[in-house]
């Protein structure tokens, strides 16, 4: 690797981590006609998506000529892939938004008018997964979802919980401390 390769990759790095503090967007995506924005790697994020992988039915190696039929005999059952696409997209902190709208309300044949204020809590999360499980093919979910684990610093992940693993491993029990 020459230098200017080298310097390109450091500020690619620092480029990524500063946009992971500042919490900025990664870049957009484009389903069904909207851009959404894709959420900076959080922990929260692929905690959330490892709860959604574990609904997952196991699914058994197949030979290659019955692949066909093990996938449509199993794609009822995969529908939270849009979910995961859709928490690695909007990230954890964006997959609800609070809405309020005013109505108006008329008594007296629309004499006497009374104004609320309702506040509604929007499931973004459910919108985007249906757009995607309706709307998108599966090599750009299988895309989607493969390009933001990869942004998600899994290996980083692994490594924190590993090592807090270990520690916790080695750690003396009271029944070590008293023989």
């Amino acid at each position: 690797m020459n230098e200017q390769q080298k310097q390109q990759s450091k500020d690619t790095i620092e480029s990524r981590v500063a946009a992971a503090i500042l919490e900025r967007p990664l870049g957009k995506v484009e389903i069904d006609g909207k851009q959404y924005e894709i959420a900076p790697p959080t922990i929260a994020t692929l905690i959330l998506v490892s709860e959604i992988v574990s609904q997952l039915p196991q699914v058994e190696k197949v030979d290659n000529d019955k692949v066909v039929y093990s996938v449509l005999y199993n794609a009822r059952y995969f529908r939270p892939l849009g979910d995961i696409a859709a928490v690695l997209i909007l990230g954890a902190k964006n997959l609800t938004e609070e809405r309020t709208r005013t109505v108006t309300r008329r008594y007296l044949w629309g004499l006497i008018r009374r104004r609320k204020t309702i506040t509604e809590t929007v499931d973004l999360r459910k919108r985007l997964a249906k757009l995607i499980v309706e709307n998108v093919r599966p090599s750009v979910l299988f895309n989607i979802v493969i390009r933001r684990l990869e942004d998600m610093e899994v290996g980083s992940f692994f490594a924190i919980t590993t090592s807090l693993s270990e520690a916790n491993m080695l750690k003396p029990t009271k029944e070590e401390v008293e023989h």
